[in-house]
C-alpha cells in the first residue's frame, strides 16, 4: 500500500525528540545571528516549524500555500539575477516536490478516471509540447526556467490536489482561505485609497508592497468573487439569510476602485457566461466567438487594414483620471491600450516567422523587437520593467508555435464544455453552485487573459490549474453518484 497524503502519525517519543531538536536549533541560529549579524540565518528554523506542521499532513502545506497566495511579494536577488515570489514560490516548490515523491513511491498509481479525463491529457500534452519547445527555443535558459515553473504549478495546483481531495470540500476550502484573505487586503486597500480620495494615480500605490500592481490586485479578487457568491447562496440555503452579500459588495467595491478595465469588463461577462451556462448554448457560443474572431483577423489582414489601428504618436499619452481612460480607450488614445496593439503588431510578426514551433516558452521579450512596428510605437515602448505580450493566446502561439496555440485554446474550449456537462449533471444544488463558480472563475481568467499574460503570475496561474482540477473531481464525484 502507497503512502498517503496524511503521512504517517509518530509516538510521544518522536514528538519529544523533534521538540529538543528544535529547541537545538533554535539556540544555535541564535548563536550564530549574534556572530555574524545576519537575520537569514533563521531561515532554518522557520523551514524546522513549517515541517512540524506539515510533517502529519501534507494537505496543510497546500492550504498555507493558498493563504499566503495573496500576500506574496516578488523579491528579486541581485547578486544572482534571480526574482522569485516570497513566500509562495519556495512552498510551491517544496509542495510539488513532495507531491512528485507521493507519485514515485505510489509508481504513480492514479485512478483511471482521472488520468483519461480529457482535461488532463490535455494538460500533459501542453507539457509535453512547452519541453519540445524549450528543446528548439532561441533562449533556452529563459524557457527551461519557463518549464519548471509550469511543472511546479501544475503539480502543486493540479495534481496534488486531486491526490488528497475526498470531497469537493477539500479544494473549494482553499477558496474559502483565499477569498478571507483577499477581503482583509481590500479592506486595507480600500482604506488606504480612501485616505488618498479614491484617486485613479493612487490606485497603483495603494496596494503595494503585497500586489505589484493594482491589475494583479484586481484579477485576484475578481478571480474570488464567483466563490464568494457560492459561499452565500449555501449559506442562504441553509440559514434562510446570510450576511455574506456585504462580503460580496465589498469585493465589487474593491475592483472598481482598483481602476482596472479588464477585471471590471470581466464580471460583466461572468454575468452574461452565467445565462448561457444556464441555457446550456455554451457550444453555440463558442462556434459564434470563433467564427467572430477569423472574421475580425481576416478582416485586418485583408490589404493591412490592421495599419489604420496605428496611434497618432503625440495624443497617445497617460491619463490620469479613469473616466478620461474610458474615453481614451475607444479613441485608441490610451498609450496602455495602444502599447498592447504594438506588442500584438510585433506579435503577428513574430508568427509569421516561426509559425509551428514558435520562438520558445517565455522568450517573447528577448525578441520582440526585433519585429515591431514604428508606426505603432509609443512613449513607453523602450519597456523597461520588461513587460510581456499582454494577451495569453498570442503569447502561447508566439512562443510555442501553432500547435501550442490550439492545445490551449482547446484546452479552454473543453473546460467550459465539461464544466457545462457537469453542472447539468448533477442535482445536488450547493454542488451546483460551486461548479458554476468554478466555470465563471475559469471564464474570468480566460477574458482578462485577452489583454493580460497574468497565467504565469501567482496571483492568477494557480487558480486556473486548481479550477482544472476541481472540474475532474465534480465529474469524478458525479459519475461515482451515478453509478450508485
Amino acid at each position: 500500500m502507497g503512502i498517503t497524503v496524511q503521512g504517517v502519525r509518530n509516538n510521544k517519543a518522536n514528538h519529544s525528540f523533534l521538540f529538543l531538536l528544535f529547541i537545538c536549533v533554535v539556540l544555535g541560529t541564535t548563536v550564530a545571528f549574534i556572530y555574524f549579524q545576519n537575520p537569514t540565518v533563521y531561515i532554518l528554523p522557520i523551514g524546522l516549524l513549517l515541517l512540524a506542521y506539515v510533517y502529519d499532513d501534507l494537505s496543510r502545506l497546500f492550504y498555507l500555500l493558498c493563504i499566503v497566495l495573496p500576500f506574496s511579494m516578488e523579491y528579486y536577488f541581485d547578486a544572482v539575477g534571480l526574482g522569485t515570489d516570497l513566500p509562495s514560490e519556495p512552498l510551491m516548490i517544496v509542495l510539488a516536490g513532495c507531491t512528485l515523491l507521493l507519485l514515485v513511491y505510489n509508481q504513480f498509481e492514479l485512478p483511471k478516471s482521472y488520468i483519461t479525463h480529457p482535461i488532463w491529457l490535455l494538460l500533459i500534452f501542453q507539457v509535453f509540447w512547452i519541453l519540445i519547445t524549450t528543446i528548439s527555443s532561441t533562449v533556452p535558459v529563459i524557457s527551461i526556467k519557463f518549464l519548471l515553473a509550469k511543472l511546479w504549478y501544475l503539480l502543486s495546483f493540479f495534481i496534488f490536489p486531486l491526490l488528497f481531495a475526498k470531497h469537493f470540500w477539500d479544494i473549494i476550502k482553499a477558496y474559502k482561505y483565499v477569498s478571507i484573505i483577499v477581503f482583509i487586503s481590500i479592506l486595507v486597500v480600500l482604506v488606504r485609497h480612501a485616505f488618498a480620495g479614491f484617486t485613479f494615480a493612487a490606485s497603483y500605490d495603494v496596494v503595494r508592497p503585497f500586489f505589484r500592481n493594482h491589475v494583479t490586485y484586481a484579477a485576484i479578487s475578481v478571480i474570488c468573487l464567483p466563490f464568494v457568491w457560492a459561499f452565500y447562496k449555501t449559506s442562504v440555503r441553509k440559514n434562510g439569510f446570510s450576511n455574506l452579500w456585504i462580503v460580496i459588495f465589498i469585493f465589487v467595491i474593491g475592483i472598481y476602485f482598483s481602476f482596472t478595465r479588464a477585471a471590471i469588463l470581466s464580471i460583466f461577462i461572468a454575468i452574461g457566461a452565467w445565462y448561457i451556462i444556464e441555457k446550456r448554448w455554451m457550444k453555440h457560443a463558442l462556434i459564434l466567438s470563433s467564427i467572430t474572431l477569423i472574421i475580425g483577423i481576416t478582416y485586418l489582414a485583408w490589404n493591412n487594414n490592421y495599419m489604420d489601428l496605428a496611434p497618432n504618436y503625440e495624443k497617445t499619452i497617460t491619463h490620469t483620471e479613469f473616466d478620461h481612460l474610458i474615453e481614451a480607450t475607444y479613441k485608441l488614445q490610451d498609450i496602455s491600450s495602444m502599447e498592447r496593439v504594438y506588442r500584438w503588431m510585433a506579435g503577428a510578426e513574430m508568427i509569421k516567422d516561426k509559425f509551428w514551433m514558435g520562438f520558445g516558452p517565455g522568450t517573447f521579450v528577448s525578441n520582440y523587437k526585433n519585429y515591431s512596428i514604428s508606426r505603432f510605437q509609443t512613449y513607453v515602448s523602450d519597456n523597461p520593467e520588461q513587460s510581456g505580450i499582454h494577451n495569453y493566446f498570442l503569447m502561447m502561439w508566439t512562443d510555442q508555435g501553432f500547435i501550442g496555440f490550439l492545445l490551449f485554446l482547446i484546452l479552454c474550449f473543453v473546460i467550459l464544455l465539461q464544466g457545462e456537462k457537469v453542472y447539468f449533471k448533477n442535482t445536488d444544488s450547493e454542488r451546483k453552485y460551486f461548479i458554476m463558480a468554478t466555470l465563471l472563475s475559469t471564464i474570468i481568467i480566460m477574458a482578462m487573459s485577452l489583454i493580460n499574460d497574468l497565467l504565469e503570475t501567482d496571483k492568477v496561474g494557480p487558480f486556473f490549474f486548481l479550477n482544472c482540477a476541481l472540474i475532474i473531481l465534480f465529474d469524478k464525484t458525479t459519475d461515482r453518484k451515478d453509478a450508485t
